[in-house]
C-alpha cells in the first residue's frame, strides 16, 4: 500500500513530465473536454513555461553580471 506522500510524489512527477513536454492537448473530437478545462490546462502549461524561462534568464543575468564584474 502506498502512502499519501508517495501518491503525491507520483502525481507531482506526472504533472512535471507533462509540463516539460510541448503542449499537445491530445483530444479527439469525440472526447474534447469543456472549454474551461482546456483553458485551465493551457494556462497552467503557460505559467510553468514562463517560470522555466524566468529561471533561465536569472542564470543568464548572473553570468552577465559576473562577466561585467571581471572587467
Amino acid at each position: 500500500m502506498t502512502t499519501k506522500a508517495e501518491r503525491d510524489e507520483v502525481i507531482h512527477e506526472r504533472c512535471r513530465a507533462r509540463m516539460e513536454n510541448d503542449f499537445a492537448p491530445h483530444h479527439t473530437p469525440e472526447q474534447t473536454p469543456d472549454p474551461s478545462v482546456r483553458l485551465a490546462m493551457a494556462a497552467e502549461y503557460a505559467a510553468f513555461q514562463l517560470g522555466q524561462i524566468n529561471r533561465k534568464l536569472d542564470t543568464v543575468i548572473e553570468a552577465l553580471a559576473a562577466s561585467i564584474a571581471k572587467k
